[in-house]
């Protein structure tokens, strides 16, 4: 079996790293430049609401369950049923969300061109929940919007569509439509999150197409805010028997297992930080450390710096606090207790799931 998979095809693995699209970053700026894609007939929109993307109805029926896990630390959660097969975004013309997107207060994005095509297809996306907050669709009626009217855009849009959580998309759509959701699910949670300008408290308005916000205070139009990126590191640890460390977090459900991770500290080097998390979450001690690969992780606002480390021994120490119980295992021991139903893995669009298997050299088959 092989034990390590090269580089590009981790890349290629990773479901929320998968940004193909020209993101086509000199024409943000154009007066007007929102309106003038939504008259043009190669314009598809991709719609949004919270952590979720809208596939066509009934898309998600064989999956119920892995609808609505955006709330668990450990997502997906057990129940979720994970979706077979592809699935693809429902995407809308110009003309179906004109009005919306115009609308004021309303938050379109312009995700970039895809120019592989003849002719070249531009991408937008429509966050639904603006401006109230973001909710989850399961709680709202087929017969009540968002915004608590009747019939509005969004409400049409519930009754419409499947509502499917990022992380559950990512892994069965093209990476395409892949990158495409990351980036529209991202850019929209930043926007959600901040309201205001975080220097005078004035609020703020998307500007650049959605990928940058401007201040509103008087004296203060040309303050410029972009979306601020949370870097986090996440390390397979393996020892000299090539066993990896995998460990049992006190906030997640008994079972789940993934491998070390944490955020990076203010003036801190990643190796540093790599270092640091092993030696606070299971008393490990680094030596080597290489770096694998990183992928957006907009729950709200990471990005998942992953590497491969040595540890110079064997004893795993956990605080009990933040992590619950660390084991080393083999790939036989792996595969076994995952087959017997007693170790749960990350999701299949966490970068720790593809490090594991990376690891191990294949699937382990588990959703």
């Amino acid at each position: 079996m092989k034990a390590d998979l090269d580089d590009a095809a981790f890349m290629a693995s990773l479901p929320l790293a998968q940004s193909v699209v020209d993101y086509d970053v000199e024409r943000r700026g154009e007066e007007g430049l929102i309106e003038r894609l939504l008259g043009e007939a190669e314009t598809r929109i991709l719609l949004v609401n919270g952590g979720m993307v809208a596939v066509p109805r009934h898309a998600g029926d064989a999956a119920p369950g892995a609808l609505f896990c955006f709330n668990d630390p450990a997502a997906p959660r057990p129940d979720a049923t994970v979706p077979e097969g592809s699935l693809s975004l429902a995407l809308l013309t110009g003309a179906e969300v004109r009005d919306e997107a115009l609308r004021p207060g309303a938050l379109a994005i312009y995700l970039g061109v895809d120019r592989t095509t003849d002719p070249a297809v531009p991408y937008l996306a429509l966050d639904i929940a603006r401006p109230a907050p973001a909710v989850n669709a399961a709680n709202v009626s087929a017969d009540q919007g968002i915004d608590g009217s009747s019939d509005s855009f969004a409400a049409r849009a519930l009754r419409a569509f499947d509502w499917v959580e990022l992380r559950e998309f990512a892994p069965c759509a093209s990476a395409l439509e892949s990158g495409l959701a990351t980036t529209a699910v991202a850019l929209a949670a930043w926007h959600a999150n901040q309201r205001f300008c975080p220097a005078c408290g004035a609020p703020v308005r998307p500007v650049l197409a959605g990928w940058a916000q401007a201040c509103t205070g008087r004296g203060e139009e040309r303050r410029l805010l972009f979306p601020r990126i949370e870097p986090a590191v996440i390390t397979a640890i393996v020892d000299d028997d090539d066993r990896i460390l995998l460990q049992n977090n006190a906030a997640w459900r008994r079972g789940f297992f993934s491998v070390s991770a944490g955020f990076v500290e203010a003036g801190e080097s990643l190796e540093h930080a790599v270092r640091r998390e092993a030696r606070e979450e299971v008393g490990v001690e680094i030596d080597e450390v290489r770096y694998l690969g990183s992928q957006s992780w907009p729950f709200p606002a990471s990005i998942m710096l992953g590497f491969r480390a040595h540890a110079v021994g064997t004893e795993a120490r956990v605080d009990h606090e933040e992590v619950a119980s660390a084991r080393w295992f083999t790939r036989a021991e792996l595969a076994s207790a995952v087959a017997a139903g007693e170790l749960e893995l990350p999701g299949r669009a966490s970068i720790a799931r593809h490090m594991i298997e990376q690891w191990y050299g294949g699937s382990l088959g588990q959703g």
